[in-house]
């Protein structure tokens, strides 16, 4: 039994799994706003059989509302055949996610490969930007505009954008030509004798594969080409319809950088010149790019290209290219051309005088701080010195500050009052000598008994007082 059941988990683990993917016909039918782009889908078998066969693509499904829109417009134009070259057209070769998209343009591959709408080497082309708003645009023939509504479904092998309109299959140069609007280009045409069947050359360029087309259209190519043509040859003619053409590319304007030469049917070259964001074929402006064709693309530009003249754009002018001057603070500079040759070498010379003033500044400026900290120094000893002299003069009538003053010192010696003129010569009368002990005897010689006597002061002996014990 033991064996019998790793047996069975054995089988289980090598027998295969149902599929969890989601293949694109199923991921379609989760949004009922795309039955219609279904129905057609599921009426063409090879397109069936393509779609769930494909591998890293990208699927641009159309809305039921464009669907109605289209054929409003083009009644029943989805016939058979231009309804399996759409289906095509809406399957792109590799996957292109939201973030894929970018300012700049990209021309994806279809799976478009009728030679009908799709004479070009590697299947038709689909342009694929950023539109103004940031949202993914999908441009087709004619420049047609659809709108991503609804972005990356992932489904088995690819994604899936859903578009607000029907996807426009490219046509024919003659067909785009009138369906753009082009009218200067058709009056050019119609002069140079272009229409005439007789011209062979037209008719086989229609046909050839990988062409790129420069179209004239403007009033000033119409007024060129009529003088032109007034005087040309038949020949002629030709080697100037030829020259707008370059065979054997595809030139979208992802390839026309700045530099880059084609050979035209002529076998003379064209260069392309890119200056101010602008893009020039020769000296011819390009007014609108990327009309993608069955055999190729259409860039309109706004004069004839002349094989005789091959010179590029004029460069911008001075006065567009650089700025304004501004005035600068030296008032003797002119914007005449008489001075600008003094005004320059007056800037030079000034340039060297600065440096040199700037060096004898910091010269003064270390020889002004030297001499005033000189002169802080002697200033301060003429005030020490000054000082000096004061401290040493002698105040209070020329007694030295530090000898004894001169302010006696008294004391009282058997009833007279005595001074001390000099501790280190003795003592000697003040003069007072006689005042208490006369008063006495005065009083005693009267022999009155009714005035009573004073006492006496008891003497005192100078040798007692100590310094700082002054009696008086």
């Amino acid at each position: 039994m033991k064996m019998l059941g790793e047996s069975l988990l054995w089988l289980l683990a090598i027998s295969p799994r149902p599929s969890v993917q989601i293949t694109p016909l199923q991921a379609l039918q989760s949004f009922p706003q795309l039955s219609t782009f279904q129905s057609y889908i599921d009426a063409s078998p090879n397109f069936t059989s393509l779609l769930s066969n494909a591998n890293n693509f990208t699927l641009l499904a159309p809305t039921n509302d464009a669907f109605a829109t289209f054929t409003s417009q083009n009644g029943n134009l989805l016939n058979s055949t231009l309804l399996e070259a759409t289906l095509q057209y809406s399957l792109l070769n590799g996957s292109f996610p939201t973030l894929s998209f970018t300012n700049a343009s990209q021309f994806a591959a279809t799976n478009l490969n009728n030679a009908t709408y799709s004479n070009v080497t590697g299947g038709q082309r689909i342009e694929l930007v950023l539109g103004s708003d940031g949202a993914p645009q999908v441009l087709t023939g004619n420049r047609s505009i659809s709108t991503s509504t609804t972005t990356d479904i992932i489904s088995a092998g690819g994604i899936i954008h859903i578009v607000n309109e029907v996807l426009t299959v490219p046509v024919s140069l003659v067909l785009e030509v009138t369906a753009a609007g082009l009218e200067y280009f058709i009056s050019i045409l119609n002069l140079g004798g272009y229409l005439n069947t007789a011209n062979n050359y037209v008719n086989e360029v229609l046909d050839v594969t990988d062409i790129t087309y420069f179209l004239p259209n403007s009033a000033a190519a119409l007024a060129n080409a009529t003088q032109l043509f007034a005087s040309t040859s038949s020949a002629q003619q030709q080697a100037f319809f030829e020259y707008h053409i370059v065979p054997g590319v595809v030139a979208y304007s992802s390839l026309l950088t700045n530099g880059s030469q084609f050979k035209t049917a002529t076998g003379a070259n064209i260069t392309v010149t890119v200056q101010g964001g602008d893009t020039y074929i020769n000296g011819a402006k390009v007014l609108s790019s990327d009309y993608i064709v069955a055999n190729g693309v259409a860039h309109v530009i706004d004069n004839l290209l002349n094989v005789n003249d091959t010179s590029p754009p004029p460069l911008p002018t001075s006065s567009s290219s650089s700025p304004t001057p501004t005035p600068t603070s030296n008032p003797s500079e002119s914007p005449t051309a008489n001075t600008s040759t003094s005004t320059t070498a007056a800037q030079a010379s000034g340039s060297k005088s600065s440096l040199g003033t700037g060096a004898k500044a910091g010269i003064g400026v270390g020889a002004a701080v030297g001499g005033l900290l000189i002169l802080a120094a002697l200033a301060w000893c003429l005030l020490r010195i000054k000082k000096n002299r004061e401290d040493n003069e002698e105040p209070w009538g020329g007694q030295n500050m530090d000898e004894e003053p001169r302010m006696s010192k008294y004391y009282v010696q058997r009833g007279t009052v005595q001074r001390q003129q000099d501790l280190g010569l003795g003592l000697e009368s003040s003069g007072m000598h006689g005042f208490q002990h006369d008063k006495v005897a005065k009083g005693n010689s009267h022999g009155s008994s009714s005035a009573p006597s004073r006492p006496s002061v008891p003497p005192r002996s100078p040798s007692r007082l100590g310094s700082g014990n002054e009696f008086f």
